[in-house]
């Protein structure tokens, strides 16, 4: 008969965040697939079906986990707005390191974001919240920029959606270790994604006769 450590969080009311903390670690060093509610009850000392009272089964985990996600790079956007509330120009190139950053430091969780559909993952409410608050924290300093005469007067969903296209591009390419030429070395990455942070920004720019 297998014995279970208890768990101190599970008896501080806090189990649900302990398993939160724990699938994330699960997630980046087993993957998806090693993802399990079995193995997280292992990972934090429960019964098999304590998990099971706060996540229906393996996908609600997922959306949970891809929630928390977006929940940070909501934040990270948030934070550069904070940082540079005069600037656009530095709010953006500072959104843009914070996105590119995410994703390197969590790859796993940075593609269960945005790997949907995955079965059942994207129903979920929290999942769905979590992601529109990220867009709209986007598209929000979109917004500002127009106004502040830092960016094209253009339509702001067309315009966040266009940024948000290249820097996920280059966070994927960074994550899968493309983004470097053949020969270069590693520490270059941080070059050539801020040289095309800052390429896109100079293309969404206004024209001169809208200056």
């Amino acid at each position: 008969m297998t014995t279970h450590v208890p768990n101190p969080a599970y008896h501080h009311g806090n189990l649900r965040l302990a398993l939160l903390d724990a699938g994330e670690k699960l997630l980046e060093s087993v993957g998806i697939d090693g993802l399990s509610l079995r193995g997280l009850a292992r990972e934090t000392g429960v019964s098999h079906a304590a998990p099971y009272r706060h996540f229906t089964d393996k996908a609600d985990l997922l959306a949970a986990l891809a929630a928390r996600g977006f929940e940070r790079l909501a934040a990270a956007l948030t934070a550069a707005a904070a940082a540079h509330p005069l600037d656009s120009c530095q709010e953006f190139l500072a959104s843009c390191r914070g996105y590119i950053t995410l994703g390197r430091e969590h790859p796993a969780m940075y593609r269960l974001m945005f790997g949907q559909p995955q079965p059942g993952v994207g129903g979920q409410p929290e999942l769905a919240a979590a992601g529109q608050a990220a867009y709209d924290a986007l598209a929000a300093a979109m917004q500002r920029g127009i106004a502040n005469g830092f960016f094209r007067n253009m339509p702001v969903q067309a315009l966040a959606m266009a940024v948000w296209a290249m820097v996920h591009g280059l966070t994927e390419l960074a994550i899968t270790g493309h983004l470097l030429a053949c020969g270069e070395a590693e520490g270059e990455e941080t070059r050539i994604s801020e040289s095309a942070c800052a390429l896109l920004l100079s293309g969404i720019a206004p024209f001169r006769s809208e200056a």
